[in-house]
C-alpha cells in the first residue's frame, strides 16, 4: 500500500508538491531580511521545487520568536547564532553571511556623531550608551567586550526612536543593515544622514566580532532541515557564487573601507560545534 501511495505522489503535478515555507514578516527597510528570502528562493530553485512563501506575524522579541519556531507556528528564521538558540531550534550550521554579520557599524544621532573620532580608544567608545534588541545574540558579546552601558528593548521601532531622541547613543548594526533601515524611515542623503530626523550612519568606526548568522528551522520541519543542510553540504561553491555576486554583499564590503577597527576577540556564546566550523565558511 505504501509503495502504491509513493508512486501516486510521484505522478502528481508539480504544483501539488509545492514547498510551503512560513517565514517571519520582513522588517521595514531590512535588506538583511530580503537577502535571507533571496537565499531561500535560490535554495528552493536549486532543489527543483516550486516554492510558496507564507509571511507569518511573529513576536517582536527574539526569545519569543524562538519559542514560536520551536512549536512549529512558523518554519524558518535567521538569527545570530548562540549555543542557547541552537538547543531550542535546529541550526543550519552554515554562516549565510560568512561572518559579515559581526562587522558592526553604528546608527547614531547627530549630537553623538560629533563626539566620535577615528583616533578614539576602545575604552572611549565603550563609554557611550548602546542599545540592542531583547534576546539578540549580540548582547552578551558586546557586554563581554566591555560595552557594559547597554540597554535592550523588545520593540525594533522603539530602538530608532530612542536613538533619534538622544536617550541612547549608538545602535550597532551589521554593515549590511543600517542604510536600508534608515532609508525606509527618513530622507537619507548621500552621506547617509537623515535630513528630516536626528539619525545617521557613522562612517568612522567599526566593531568586529565572530558572529555567524544561521538559518534556524522548526524541529517539526525535518524536510527543510534536510533540504538546507543538503544544499550547503553538496553545493557550497554555488552558495559562494550567490554570496559574492549579491549586490548587498558587494555594497557592504565597500562600506567597510577606511574605518577604525575595534576587535572583540571572544564570543563565549557560540557553541563548540559552531566554533569548530572550517575557515572556508568565514570571510578572510
Amino acid at each position: 500500500m505504501m509503495r502504491f501511495l509513493t508512486i501516486i505522489l510521484s505522478l502528481l503535478p508539480a504544483w501539488v508538491m509545492a514547498l510551503d515555507i512560513r517565514h517571519p514578516e520582513l522588517r521595514e527597510g531590512s535588506v538583511l531580511d530580503q537577502y535571507s528570502i533571496d537565499l531561500i528562493k535560490h535554495v528552493a530553485a536549486k532543489s527543483g521545487q516550486e516554492l510558496k512563501l507564507i509571511s507569518y506575524k511573529a513576536a517582536k522579541a527574539q526569545s519569543r520568536k524562538e519559542i514560536q519556531l520551536q512549536k512549529g507556528e512558523y518554519d524558518i528564521d535567521w538569527f545570530g547564532a548562540t549555543a542557547d538558540i541552537e538547543q531550542r531550534v535546529s541550526p543550519i550550521r552554515y554562516p549565510i553571511l560568512k561572518g559579515l554579520l559581526g562587522n558592526r557599524v553604528f546608527i547614531t544621532n547627530k549630537v553623538t556623531y560629533g563626539k566620535l573620532k577615528r583616533d578614539m580608544s576602545m575604552s572611549d567608545v565603550q563609554q557611550f550608551k548602546l542599545i540592542q534588541g531583547t534576546g539578540w545574540g549580540d548582547v552578551p558579546i558586546l557586554q563581554g567586550g566591555g560595552f557594559s552601558n547597554l540597554t535592550t528593548t523588545a520593540s525594533f521601532e522603539n530602538i530608532f526612536k530612542m536613538v533619534d531622541g538622544g536617550r541612547v547613543d549608538l545602535f550597532p548594526r551589521s554593515v549590511i543593515e543600517p542604510y536600508g533601515e534608515l532609508a525606509s524611515r527618513c530622507s537619507l542623503d548621500s552621506h547617509h544622514q537623515c535630513s528630516d530626523k536626528n539619525l545617521l550612519v557613522d562612517d568612522k568606526l567599526l566593531v568586529v566580532y565572530k558572529l555567524p548568522m544561521f538559518f534556524f528551522v522548526s524541529p517539526k520541519r525535518t524536510d527543510l532541515i534536510d533540504l538546507f543542510n543538503g544544499y550547503f553540504e553538496n553545493n557550497y561553491d554555488d552558495f559562494e557564487a550567490f554570496f559574492q555576486s549579491h549586490p548587498l554583499v558587494q555594497d557592504s564590503l565597500k562600506k567597510l573601507e577606511g574605518r577604525t577597527v575595534y576587535n572583540i576577540e571572544k564570543n563565549n556564546s557560540l557553541s563548540a560545534k559552531t566554533n569548530q566550523l572550517p575557515d572556508k565558511y568565514w570571510l578572510n
